[in-house]
């Protein structure tokens, strides 16, 4: 089964060490503990509500080779320190990945890469019923509900070749724009939201720097609403999307493919990658040709590293040696 942890326990050393975070499945105290959700399925996804601006809520999706898939709403109470689920939503087939609107005025909107075995599509759903979620029950009444209906309102292009859509990324400051990353190339799109539907239409197109690279990952710039951030194997690029062009390049950045990308929430130019070759390293995009923190992050590869968005000075980062480790910058 696959658990939602809300928050982590931490663990700091006096040697200096990192803090490092170890999820546990057991009921704590406030002050150190966790809370958990049992979504009952494998999934591999999950992401902030970022329009929800009145609650701690995350959509967590499933991956089911057999049978229904669903989309979890799950909710986190910061003053009792519990997770709950007020909504389940019904879907087809197997959720690759989940990208949720920005904008408080389309919180119900979200778009889902899903494969069915043969092909992979993105679709942009509505999650009907999400404003009239009522707040948590009392404990012992939190059972998950029956999943309802997921509204299906359009696809981004058609149905592509299983693996090569790799991401989709909604724009922050500009949540009209979404990016679709793919192995050979990245596609912007705009949405419209009318009362009758919704549409969208591709509004440029980059290939990989690479000529047999793979894009990888990718983050908007929540500073500048045209920049996106991109790894394309070892490589670091921004692209201007005004006109799809490479403003910042930085050849092999990691010495093997990076992982993750991240933008410091609170100083423009700064971005955080990850990847194969065990490192997590700051970058001040003014002066790329050397990173400005370099750390041996994990005894494996490092899948993912992020900010705080309250304290930039703290980094969480996670590999494939099982760890979860939170750092002080």
């Amino acid at each position: 089964h696959t658990y939602i942890y809300a928050r982590f326990r931490t663990l700091c050393s006096s040697s200096g060490s990192p803090l490092t975070a170890r999820p546990s499945r057991h009921r704590l105290p406030f002050e150190t503990g966790t809370a958990s959700y049992d979504l009952k399925k494998q999934a591999r996804c999950i992401a902030a509500l970022e329009g929800d601006t009145d609650r701690n809520t995350f959509v967590a999706a499933t991956l089911v080779l057999r049978g229904q898939n669903e989309l979890h709403v799950v909710e986190f109470n910061e003053d009792t320190n519990e997770v709950w689920c007020p909504l389940v939503y019904a879907l087809p087939h197997e959720v690759w990945g989940v990208a949720c609107c920005p904008a408080p005025e389309h919180v119900q909107l979200v778009l889902a890469t899903s494969s069915d075995g043969a092909e992979q599509r993105t679709s942009l759903y509505r999650m009907d019923r999400l404003a009239e979620r009522e707040a948590a029950p009392e404990a012992g009444h939190r059972g998950a509900p029956a999943p309802a209906p997921l509204a299906e309102l359009l696809q981004l292009g058609g149905p592509c070749a299983l693996g090569d859509s790799v991401d989709v990324l909604w724009n922050p400051v500009l949540p009209e724009q979404v990016a679709s990353l793919h192995r050979g190339t990245v596609r912007l799109w705009s949405l419209s939201h009318a009362a009758a539907a919704s549409s969208a239409s591709e509004s440029g197109a980059a290939p990989s720097p690479r000529e047999e690279g793979s894009f990888g990952c990718g983050r908007w710039d929540p500073h500048h609403a045209h920049a996106l951030a991109l790894a394309c194997e070892s490589d670091l690029l921004t692209l201007d999307t005004r006109s799809m062009k490479s403003a910042v390049a930085v050849a092999d950045a990691h010495e093997q493919p990076v992982r993750g990308l991240d933008y410091n929430p609170n100083k423009p130019n700064t971005l955080l990658s990850s990847g194969d070759d065990y490192h997590v390293k700051v970058w001040d995009l003014r002066k790329p040709l050397t990173p400005v923190l370099s750390l041996l992050a994990h005894a494996h590869w490092v899948t993912s590293a992020t900010y705080n968005r309250f304290h930039d000075q703290l980094l969480l980062s996670c590999g494939t040696d099982s760890q979860v480790k939170l750092w002080r910058g």
